[in-house]
């Protein structure tokens, strides 16, 4: 099973891509800008145009051919989260006719909301956004389609020009005392090819790194990495620790977080 798609070849999905392509998977990618499709057709990758609303799929559809696996890759906008869950299950249904083909659907950890405590793939989901919301829905609709599926809750991603220090720096920061729950770009992408790799495998999965440093740690550190001013933090009463547990990952396969010290 080694032809695979990518729905929305972002950040995360040109860096699997990549990997995949180095393993001489038969591959083929997706983006719905002319600007984002030449510069994935500059890397080498076979691309398509493809457009998903909330009520039809527009654009070249050979993309979806003789694909035994799909990487769904479009998170809901964060100002515009409305209707994100209809064109999911839009897709689903699209998909009901190659009941071959596997849905990897990548999702967030904000599905747990923010409340202290430790929270792994059983928890009770809390979402407290609109994004995170439509999320949940969108989660619950792939796992009762009848095609198989899995559902990969990533951590916050950073890695290589991605921080949330960027935008960080200039405000202030609540919840100093709490703990961070991300992922580097390089484990998410050898976890998900991990997964990848076994086709049998379903169900859910956080990806989370193990390393989960003081909130306040964790930005001053990066502010000195990134040269930035030094960010200023709000005091907050209690302190919400929440901490996703993210090794079921490492029960199922060989993967094994190699950037488990954010603070580097």
């Amino acid at each position: 099973m080694k032809h695979l798609g990518i729905l929305g070849c972002g950040w995360l999905g040109t860096l699997l891509a990549t990997k995949l392509n180095s393993f001489k998977w038969n591959l083929k990618v997706s983006k719905t800008t002319a600007e984002g499709l030449e510069a994935l057709r500059q890397l080498g990758f076979d691309s398509y145009s493809i457009t998903l609303s909330e009520n039809s799929l527009e654009g070249n559809l050979e993309f979806f051919e003789n694909l035994d696996q799909i990487v769904v890759s479009i998170p809901p906008k964060r100002n515009d989260a409305m209707g994100f869950s209809q064109k999911i299950d839009y897709l689903i249904n699209f998909l009901k006719s190659k009941k071959n083909c596997k849905i990897i659907f990548l999702s967030s950890i904000s599905v747990y909301g923010k409340k202290e405590g430790f929270f792994d793939e059983t928890s009770t989901l809390s979402p407290e956004t609109e994004s995170s919301r439509q999320l949940v829905e969108s989660e619950k609709m792939i796992l009762k389609s009848p095609n198989p599926s899995l559902i990969l809750r990533l951590g916050g991603l950073v890695g290589y020009n991605r921080n949330p220090i960027f935008h960080l720096h200039k405000k202030i920061i609540p919840n100093p005392n709490g703990i961070i729950n991300f992922i580097h770009q390089k484990d998410a992408v050898e976890a998900i090819f991990k997964l990848l790799c076994k086709p049998k495998l379903e169900g859910i999965f956080n990806l989370v790194s193990p390393n989960h440093p003081k909130r306040e740690d964790y930005y001053l550190q990066m502010a000195k990495i990134y040269n930035l001013s030094t960010p200023k933090f709000t005091q907050q009463n209690p302190v919400i620790k929440r901490q996703i547990k993210a090794t079921k990952i490492q029960e199922l396969t060989d993967f094994n977080y190699q950037f488990d010290n954010l603070l580097n």
